[in-house]
């Protein structure tokens, strides 16, 4: 099973993003980007793998419910741009850039922490925060998002729960199905 740990979009900040999709599919290149569906807007935290057994995944959306016991707090993150990723000149991926805030990375460590004892890794890779809006074809390298896009005011992410989803590839976009959750502590 494909499986992975993410902080899901909130409506209102998914429908400011498909806004700016809906502007960026008027440039140039728009109409060659494979844009994922709004539905599919997630931040990754934590990749678990491609080929995961069954039971490891339920293992980890039992242990869901344990995390942060001390407390965790809803927080929020904001959106900063609209680039390509992982670099202009190689892109793969047109992403909404989300702000590296020291609560997202100490999300990420405490997460690392939670599955370690399940058999999974930290990664690798630098934590970049972002959400993948679509697929830029190889054929359009470099791409140049416009100026407009690259700095984007009062865009904020609410961090207020971490979902586990199962991923299906296809041949459009995945297919991501929600598996398990953790609420994070919010106050009203």
């Amino acid at each position: 099973m494909r499986a992975f740990l993410a902080i899901p979009i909130d409506p209102h900040t998914t429908r400011q993003l498909s806004a700016l999709v809906a502007q960026l599919k008027q440039t140039d290149w728009g109409e060659r980007i494979v844009w994922f569906p709004p539905e599919n807007y997630h931040l990754t935290l934590h990749f678990l793998g491609g080929k995961v057994e069954a039971e490891r995944i339920r293992a980890v959306a039992d242990s869901m419910k344990n995390w942060f016991a001390e407390g965790m707090s809803y927080f929020e993150a904001e959106i900063r741009k609209i680039e390509a990723f992982p670099t202009t000149a190689k892109a793969h991926t047109l992403i909404a850039k989300v702000e590296t805030t020291i609560m997202l990375q100490y999300l990420v460590r405490e997460i690392e922490e939670q599955v370690k004892p399940l058999g999974f890794t930290a990664s690798q890779q630098a934590f970049r925060p972002h959400i993948s809006l679509g697929r830029i074809p190889l054929v359009l390298n470099p791409i140049s998002v416009p100026s407009a896009f690259k700095h984007l005011d009062d865009i904020r992410l609410n961090v207020d729960r971490i979902t586990l989803y199962q991923s299906e590839l296809t041949d459009n976009s995945p297919i991501y199905t929600p598996l398990a959750e953790c609420l994070l502590e919010t106050y009203d």
